[in-house]
């Protein structure tokens, strides 16, 4: 039960929406973060704020970008075939993200890029994917690059009358990808998470590789591995981006889960199997682009 009182407004446009924010309101998404917190008083918002009924669930395609609503639970984005043509990725995160059925039923991708958890599977995902994310304010609709929307743990740079609408990701279709994730538990949060994607040229060699921590740092970290750039991918290379990607961790985050100490030591391996996910991945993804 919550224990304080508040007003509910559910706008049905995303004009409505941003009419209803101001600096004491809180927005519901799916509720997995909100509702707990509202019942245990840490969050005591004037005004909450529902996006369910502004019509922001949408996934669609156009000119090789996928668009997809805040709103896309996790089971959306299963459900989707244009996510698992055009970000293999994403689809992958999906299927292994903590809370089973109930969780992908419920949480949405919008709410958590806007609570910015850095347990949270889904930040460093579209990180890596290069996302903008659609942003609606007062003066309209504003694309911000995620990486440069995350300022700290649970901090972003979204105003306090702007929300969150949707997500334009490039296609990744030709690219290998790798996502892993250390955990205490099956039902715990992630402790580590690395999203990696991968693109060898005809001789074999890499020609393009992304890789971002989740969970390591407050907020994902991206790691320069173009040394890579022109090499063939054997467990040599992927030792050394290992070694560089946990000389890469410099400010670990610590919370209930696990100790800064323990995210850095651990941010290499999860590194380096995501690497060799994706460098197994290679095969399926030529087998679909048809190169």
């Amino acid at each position: 039960m919550i224990p304080t009182r508040f007003e509910y407004l559910a706008p049905r446009t995303v004009a409505g929406l941003v009419a209803a924010l101001d600096g004491e309101s809180r927005l519901l998404a799916g509720g997995t973060w909100v509702v707990p917190e509202m019942e245990r008083a840490e969050s005591r918002p004037r005004r909450v704020v529902d996006l369910r009924h502004a019509g922001l669930a949408t996934i669609s395609v156009e000119r090789s970008r996928l668009r997809l609503g805040a709103m896309c639970t996790y089971s959306d984005l299963l459900a989707s075939e244009d996510v698992a043509r055009h970000a293999p990725l994403l689809h992958t995160m999906a299927a292994g993200v903590t809370g089973g059925a109930a969780l992908r039923n419920q949480a949405t991708i919008g709410g958590s890029v806007a609570a910015a958890r850095p347990q949270s599977d889904v930040p460093a995902t579209f990180v890596a994917l290069r996302a903008n994310v659609l942003v609606a304010g007062p003066a309209g609709v504003r694309r911000v690059p995620i990486a440069e929307l995350f300022l700290d743990a649970g901090r972003t740079a979204l105003a306090a009358a702007e929300v969150i609408t949707g997500f334009e990701v490039p296609s990744s279709r030709a690219f290998a990808h790798g996502y892993v994730k250390v955990k205490r538990g099956g039902s715990s949060w992630p402790i580590a998470t690395a999203a990696v994607l991968l693109r060898l040229d005809d001789a074999g060699c890499c020609a393009d590789v992304r890789l971002v921590l989740g969970g390591v740092e407050p907020v994902p970290l991206t790691v320069d591995l173009s040394g890579l750039l022109g090499r063939p991918l054997g467990d040599e290379e992927l030792d050394a981006a290992a070694a560089q990607v946990a000389a890469a961790v410099s400010v670990p985050w610590t919370d209930v889960l696990a100790p800064g100490e323990y995210r850095a030591a651990v941010a290499g391996p999860v590194a380096r199997r995501a690497l060799a996910m994706a460098r197994a991945d290679i095969g399926n993804t030529r087998s679909k682009t048809g190169h």
